[in-house]
């Protein structure tokens, strides 16, 4: 299980958090994104999402957990048919889905 948090307001940071529910580890890294609105993870891959207010676009970036760090791995602004509607993305099993406009938009970890 993963989880994005960001720190109380008025304080820096966003982590990103790894529970292992089979041995109850847990595991905290800086995230690569401050404050994304999306996030799918399989396996050491993630992708995080931020969207663009009021604009058809959204920033993706890739990060991979390299000997235990997150890195970034690629970033771009992906165009998206209509401005992506906050707290509509759901993220499992390395797939992000957006609500951009009337529709869904996958995007793969």
């Amino acid at each position: 299980m993963w989880l994005a948090w960001y720190s109380r307001p008025g304080a820096r940071g966003t982590f990103l958090t790894r529970i292992t529910p089979a041995t109850g580890e847990v595991t905290t890294w800086p995230c690569p994104v401050e404050a994304p609105d999306g996030l799918a993870v399989r396996g050491h891959h993630a992708i995080l999402t931020q969207r663009a207010h009021n604009k058809n676009s959204i920033a993706v970036t890739r990060a991979e957990l390299i000997d235990g760090s997150l890195t970034t791995t690629q970033h771009k602004i992906l165009e998206t048919p209509g401005p992506v509607v906050k707290r509509c993305g759901q993220g499992r099993d390395g797939i992000l889905w957006l609500r951009a406009g009337d529709i869904w938009m996958r995007i793969d970890a």
